[in-house]
């Protein structure tokens, strides 16, 4: 979708409220946080949302409202200075689950080769779950079931919680992570369900029915539900003087406009 035709803001809200994600083509590339706040501004998504991970003093240094992710061999980030590919998670590891809404993603540079976007639609997965096999569906709405780590060097903070939620609205979230941040909690449900649930989703994770893969070009945006979906990355190479560069942006709010009702809406402080 081109951010210039007159009906875009609208068209976007549409697909993230069908599909959970949209893709859209920026006006002329400028810097990258202007043109993540112009974006953020159309679909009324309110100031961006620092992670909880990154209000620790030890942390401060991630804490920037627009955070850059590249390669860069003197980071420390374990995500976004490395040109690994990355598990499936959804963002906000200290965070209690739905409270990040959207996160957007800006293309400055794609990489030389791969670094594909990958989104896994969580929430679907989990309904067809709870159809054939309740009690593994059980499991994961505990709220012991799964314990997320952090393994950023210098601190040590974990957050527990259930794997899927139901938010004040009446729908269904999902914290569905499994990389190398996660413990399960095997206890927690039905005895021997979330051994099968996780079976369930690994498997549903890499069927193309609930599994999409998108490369961003220079100048486009990928916007998506971070309640909704999970979210990872294919392994990338890079070129020595043009290394990959994505901008990312997080926040408490669903897109909505003037003409849509969206989801709740909360003032986040910058």
């Amino acid at each position: 979708m081109d951010f210039t035709e007159n009906d875009a803001p609208n068209q976007l809200v549409r697909n993230l409220e069908g599909r959970g994600f949209a893709v859209v083509t920026m006006r002329e590339p400028g810097a990258p946080d202007a043109t993540i706040t112009a974006l953020s501004a159309a679909l009324r998504l309110g100031s961006p949302h620092i992670p909880a991970l990154y209000r620790y003093a030890e942390t401060k240094s991630y804490s920037a409202s627009y955070s850059d992710i590249r390669s860069d061999t003197k980071g420390r980030h374990p995500s976004f200075s490395t040109t690994a590919g990355q598990a499936w998670h959804v963002d906000g590891l200290l965070d209690d689950i739905g409270d990040i809404k959207t996160t957007v993603l800006y293309c400055v540079r794609a990489a030389h080769r791969g670094g594909d976007t990958l989104l896994f639609n969580s929430l679907a997965a989990f309904a067809e779950l709870r159809e054939k096999d309740p009690a593994a569906a059980e499991a994961l709405l505990s709220p012991k079931a799964l314990n997320r780590r952090s393994t950023l060097p210098a601190i040590d903070v974990d957050s527990t919680g259930p794997v899927f939620s139901v938010d004040e609205a009446g729908d269904l979230i999902t914290r569905y992570t499994d990389n190398d941040t996660c413990t399960w909690n095997y206890s927690a449900g039905p005895p021997g369900g979330l051994h099968r649930a996780l079976g369930f989703l690994r498997t549903a994770s890499e069927n193309p029915r609930y599994r999409l893969a998108i490369r961003l070009a220079s100048g486009q945006a990928l916007i998506f539900r971070n309640d909704r979906l999970s979210h990872g990355r294919q392994a990338y190479e890079d070129t020595p003087d043009a290394r990959r560069h994505l901008v990312r942006a997080l926040y408490a709010n669903a897109p909505s406009t003037s003409d849509s009702t969206g989801g709740s809406r909360r003032e986040e402080a910058s």
